[in-house]
């Protein structure tokens, strides 16, 4: 009867540990720390796994942990500082995060995505003169030049003249050659690739990828700009070079609780829920709003942003909805429009203050008069 209820008890730890699939695996793994160990006559056995030993008597004489305890405390504390000593605050909104990557490491990092991307898409890039490719680099110079963010790596006349001191947050001044936008370099390169089942646009350490199935949705150059101003947003946030610094701080979280008796499992899941994912969804908020102030400054629409977030969400739910929200590494397209209509103001402000901005709007009313003048009541065009 007791080895009857010790195989009862034990199957149901089994089931209970199965809610989350990462901890599958583990389930069968008879170390596992999730599964204690019974003995025959399971009800009088005592845990034979300990984690620390502390003499409860003396819990803070360090001379008496054992080295287990030693080695973990000493991890802990010595990562808290590495942690505090490489937080940083983001200018453009504010938010403090952890950032322990080199802008020249960065530059490699450039290098190898460029090569990397050059050999996935090789013969679906788009030449330069291709109508599609021109249409694109129109859009793409203008939000680069209008912030002096840099220039596009083949040579191209500039649609908007690049000023030298800006009041912008981003400080063009301390911008050099050796490292890649974003973390100062001028730099930056462009792929159009021809690939209509690929919705999407992309931008990392000054690459910039658009996929031609990103346009019909995009409509027209309000619309892309909106789309290429939150991928450069990305950019100039170094959102990459965090992420690349936030997987070390999940691992060593993760690391932390499966040495304080959590499986590795369940650690991993529980950091990335908790830390990973929500981090995610603020970096998408954080490209949504800088590149909403990109796409104004350099003279497009800022009404057009929320408009195509509202395309893509309808898009995306008829290709199978959305996942839940806290296991989505964006944020649901409902929220981001309505931030973004919120921010719409800002942006206003922003095209308004610009001279180019009205001097282009000068020079499309003037056209507009023109033609109106030109086609006679009846609709044909004066010869």
């Amino acid at each position: 009867m007791t080895a009857r209820l010790c195989f009862s008890a034990l199957r149901a730890l089994r089931l209970s540990s199965t809610s989350a699939h990462v901890v599958r695996r583990n389930v069968a793994n008879s170390r596992s720390p999730l599964i204690r160990q019974f003995s025959r006559s399971c009800p009088s056995q005592k845990q034979r796994y300990v984690r620390f030993d502390v003499d409860p008597e003396q819990p803070l004489n360090v001379r008496k942990w054992d080295l287990g305890t030693q080695i973990f405390v000493a991890v802990v504390v010595g990562g808290g500082v590495y942690y505090v000593t490489h937080l940083e605050q983001i200018p453009e909104t504010g938010r403090w995060r952890f950032m322990d990557i080199n802008p020249k490491f960065e530059a490699k990092l450039a290098k190898a995505s460029h090569d990397e991307l050059l050999a996935e898409f090789r013969g679906k890039v788009l030449p330069e003169n291709h109508p599609v490719a021109r249409h694109v680099r129109r859009v793409v110079t203008r939000i680069l030049e209008s912030s002096n963010l840099g220039t596009l790596s083949s040579p191209e006349s500039t649609y908007l003249p690049t000023h030298g001191a800006s009041d912008d947050l981003w400080s063009p001044q301390t911008q050099t050659d050796d490292v890649p936008p974003g973390a100062g370099g001028r730099q930056w390169n462009l792929m159009v690739v021809n690939d209509d089942r690929i919705v999407n646009a992309a931008a990392s350490y000054g690459n910039i990828v658009v996929f031609t199935g990103i346009l019909p949705a995009a409509k027209d150059e309000q619309g892309l700009a909106a789309v290429l101003g939150h991928e450069i947003g990305h950019v100039v946030l170094r959102h990459n070079s965090e992420r690349y610094s936030s997987m070390k701080v999940l691992l060593a979280l993760a690391t932390a609780l499966e040495v304080a008796g959590l499986d590795l499992g369940i650690a991993r899941l529980i950091t990335s829920l908790l830390y990973d994912l929500p981090n995610s969804r603020t970096q998408e908020l954080e490209a949504d709003q800088v590149g909403l102030k990109l796409a104004a400054k350099a003279c497009f629409d800022p009404q057009a942003a929320p408009e195509m977030f509202t395309r893509l969400g309808q898009l995306e739910k008829r290709n199978g909805g959305r996942t839940l929200s806290f296991i989505s590494t964006h944020p649901p397209s409902e929220q981001r429009v309505k931030r973004l209509e919120g921010l719409l103001a800002d942006a206003y402000a922003i095209r308004a203050a610009s001279p180019e901005c009205s001097g282009i709007q000068d020079s499309m009313a003037a056209f507009r008069d023109s033609f109106a003048l030109s086609v006679g009541s009846d609709g044909n065009t004066w010869r």
